[in-house]
């Protein structure tokens, strides 16, 4: 199979499963909290529950269809590790978007292309990189729906040999809604799609996908979504059809206080703004290794793309116990990878994703950092320490 046009997949079909989940956003509970029986009844992106306890929508079913009929397409005989039933999925038949994910999925292709291209850097790229008017494929500006945008796969088919891999060594890893609650509560902010491609155990390409957009952030074509791609198969992070992706800490005004410049933030969820989590955050902040103030932030693959652009200064994201899955992380883990950051478990052990969907809970956290140093640090610290969960 071909690295080049499974990444391309995993960026396209990312993008166009977005369409499904912002066309079903309707209704919040009826309660305008906590979701409960009623509200499942009533919402109409049909939240129910599952047998883990967990909630799930259309949404999350539509988005992983489209993603995995996608990903076939290119190898059918490819291991993927989705968070959604397959068992559901196969229930449901998606249709109507097989143009726009071509034409999308040519896009990306060239794009990818043109990155991938590090020694002799496309010009197009470094024009753009150095402030002039050029857009990338997927661009903004861009008009995904003129066919003439399709580009000959013949044509580039000897360029492109030199991808191929044997597909037995290749994983696909894809929570197709995450922050779920979040999206059928009505609260979109924290909602994302993350897909990623394993080779050879490793994490070497990822997509965090936002289907409501970044503020301030480039969108993708016309869709309003924005998604942020990279790994080591491309040697960086990029914001598809825009800039490179440094962690933004680097580029803070000269300005701005210098315990915000000096000391990453780390992100947690609300819920854990107590017990072990803060705990150890709150002694990081003593230490002076992070900012003594944490920011609450929902969903995983949002509290990724926090360290991973760190608008903020965020940077690390701790989390030492069971609740996160290895669809979660593997996006993040292989973006981090590309940028000098690491993700690891509480006990800094890479995650093993030769593991199955049924156990592929991550039951010894997560500690992800956007600087080597700093999860070394927190591995350490955490390791010497004793902790309690109160």
């Amino acid at each position: 199979m071909n690295l080049l046009d499974l990444s391309a997949s995993c960026l396209a079909s990312a993008i166009v499963a977005a369409d499904q989940i912002t066309a079903l956003a309707g209704t919040t509970p009826s309660s305008g909290g906590a979701i409960g029986e009623n509200d499942v009844k009533e919402n109409k992106k049909n939240a129910r529950l599952k047998i883990d306890g967990s909630f799930v929508t259309d949404a999350d079913m539509a988005a992983q269809q489209i993603i995995v009929d996608a990903l076939h397409k290119v190898s059918s005989g490819i291991r993927i590790v989705g968070e959604e039933n397959d068992e559901e999925m196969r229930s449901r038949v998606i249709t109507g978007h097989e143009k726009r994910l071509a034409i999308i999925f040519q896009l990306a292709r060239q794009e990818l292309i043109m990155r991938h291209d590090r020694e002799n850097q496309h010009e197009s790229i470094r024009d753009y990189e150095d402030g002039n008017s050029f857009d990338l494929p997927l661009a903004q500006r861009q008009n995904f729906d003129d066919e003439s945008t399709v580009f000959d796969d013949q044509e580039q088919s000897d360029e492109t040999k030199k991808f191929e891999v044997d597909t037995d060594r290749i994983s696909v890893f894809i929570d197709p809604l995450d922050a779920t609650n979040s999206y059928a509560k009505g609260d979109h902010e924290p909602v994302s799609i993350l897909v990623s491609i394993v080779m050879d155990k490793a994490p070497c390409f990822g997509v965090i996908c936002k289907p409501f957009g970044y503020p301030g952030q480039t969108s993708v074509l016309n869709t309003g979504c924005m998604a942020v791609y990279g790994g080591t198969f491309l040697g960086g992070v990029y914001i598809a059809g825009g800039r490179a992706i440094a962690h933004l800490a680097e580029d803070l005004p000269d300005d701005i206080d210098q315990n915000r410049r000096k000391l990453p933030r780390a992100v947690i969820s609300k819920s854990r703004s107590q017990g072990i989590v803060q705990n150890f955050v709150t002694q990081l902040g003593e230490r002076g290794i992070i900012h003594p103030e944490p920011l609450l932030v929902s969903g995983a693959g949002e509290k990724s793309l926090r360290i991973i652009t760190g608008f903020q200064n965020e940077g690390l994201w701790f989390y030492p116990k069971g609740g996160t899955s290895l669809w979660d992380v593997a996006a993040s883990d292989a973006l981090l990878r590309a940028m000098g950051g690491r993700l690891t478990d509480k006990f800094g052990n890479d995650m093993d994703y030769s593991k199955s969907r049924k156990e592929a809970e991550n039951r010894d956290g997560v500690v992800a950092c956007y600087d080597k140093q700093l999860h070394a640090d927190c591995i350490r610290i955490f390791l010497e320490g004793s902790w309690e969960d109160n």
